[in-house]
């Protein structure tokens, strides 16, 4: 009787073995979602490429950004716990623990930001959906009754093997501002999740449109947990010195100034001093067309529109347009005089233009305006558009 049992509890295992092997012996959506959390909060550091895809089948949207993320999860931060770095082709933005800033290749410029808000650390595009938003809004999926989990057949994505999760939110939805559950009076969210079944990190994290009208899709690949990031990365003056430097603040009153300042309308007046002596007042060159070009030291585009500026000079001066550049970083005369005979700036330059740069709006580098004989501006633009320019004046200069 014993020998009989004992063969009948060797063809109940092997019926077992059998049967996981061919249902792959799946683990609860609970049991993987619990290993995953598990996973993300024992990451102090994490880099990898983040490649988020928008497409919206009513606008007409579909686009593909792709950046560099890194996280660390050891600051001690009040405000969201973490420290990042995301790079992308043209530019950064970093989060120091206190400081955010970024920086932009084509708009040569850095904006900081030493008191940032929380709602403005959710803002950049490569922290939506971010392994950051995936640390916090896995255990929320699971301990939030009212969200439904399913899980799929195992899926493939860029050769990993993964396991894959319809998640439905009942009238409520992901709210990126905050990484948490909100309501909604949409109805209810769709997401799918894909966690890949070796590493047990997130895979990608698909968002769904109601009516199956697009979706957001980012993907995660090439991680590497053990990468780290030298001191000098979480400073802003790393970034080239020809580069305007400017606080988000200012810029946002640089912004507004520029939403009022619009062709047609009246030039703020000023008064700067000159750089070869005395001042200049704008109300005293009424009567005159007059071009400000705002510029600042060894800003590329500042650089390369000196000699067409010295060329309007000489062809345009005798015939009544006044041409001044207006420094707007720099107070030190005896630097910017140096700065002027090296480059070879033959036309007017007024400095210490910090405020009038702020009542013109002005935001990047080299900006102009052309203000005509009734003191109404009649062209704007930020960066050297030569033709363009040229037809102002003649248009003006009549």
């Amino acid at each position: 009787m014993s020998l009989k049992l004992n063969k009948m509890t060797k063809q109940i295992v092997s019926v077992i073995l059998i049967s996981c092997g061919l249902l792959s012996c799946q683990k609860s959506p609970d049991a993987i979602l619990k290993k995953s959390i598990s996973r993300l909060n024992s990451i102090e550091t994490i880099e990898y490429e983040s490649v988020f895809d928008y497409l919206h089948n009513d606008f007409g949207i579909n686009e593909i950004d792709t950046a560099i993320c890194y996280f660390d999860f050891t600051s001690g931060d009040s405000l969201i716990g973490a420290k990042f770095q995301f790079v992308y082709k043209n530019g950064e933005q970093v989060f120091n623990g206190q400081e955010e800033f970024s920086m932009s290749k084509k708009e040569e410029r850095v904006v900081f930001n030493n008191e940032p808000m929380r709602r403005q650390l959710f803002s950049p595009i490569a922290m939506l959906n971010s392994m950051y938003f995936m640390r916090k809004l896995l255990p929320e999926f699971l301990n939030d009754t009212s969200i439904v989990i399913i899980q799929q057949n195992d899926t493939l994505i860029n050769g990993v093997n993964n396991y894959s999760f319809n998640i439905s939110i009942k009238n409520g939805f992901i709210n990126g501002e905050n990484a948490t559950i909100s309501e909604s009076t949409e109805g209810n969210a769709h997401y799918n999740l894909f966690i890949s079944k070796k590493s047990h990190l997130p895979t990608q994290f698909i968002f769904v449109f109601h009516e199956n009208k697009g979706y957001t899709k980012t993907t995660f690949s090439k991680i590497n947990l053990s990468a780290a990031r030298a001191d000098s990365i979480w400073n802003y003056a790393r970034f080239p010195q020809e580069y305007l430097h400017i606080s988000r603040k200012e810029l946002n009153e640089r912004m507004r100034a520029r939403a009022t300042i619009n062709v047609g309308q009246i030039a703020p007046n000023w008064s700067l001093p000159l750089i070869a002596g005395d001042s200049v007042r704008l109300s005293d060159l009424k009567g005159s067309i007059v071009l400000l070009e705002f510029w600042f030291p060894n800003c590329g585009g500042c650089v390369l529109a000196i000699p067409e500026i010295n060329s309007l000079q000489d062809i345009y001066s005798n015939k009544g347009l006044k041409i001044y550049g207006i420094e707007f970083t720099e107070s030190n005369h005896a630097r910017l005089e140096d700065y002027i005979k090296k480059r070879d700036i033959r036309y007017p330059t007024l400095y210490s233009g910090k405020s009038v740069s702020i009542d013109y709006g002005v935001y990047g580098a080299p900006t102009f305006f052309l203000i005509n004989k009734k003191g109404l501006i009649v062209y704007s633009s930020i960066g050297l558009n030569k033709e363009d320019l040229i037809k102002a004046i003649n248009d003006n200069i009549k």
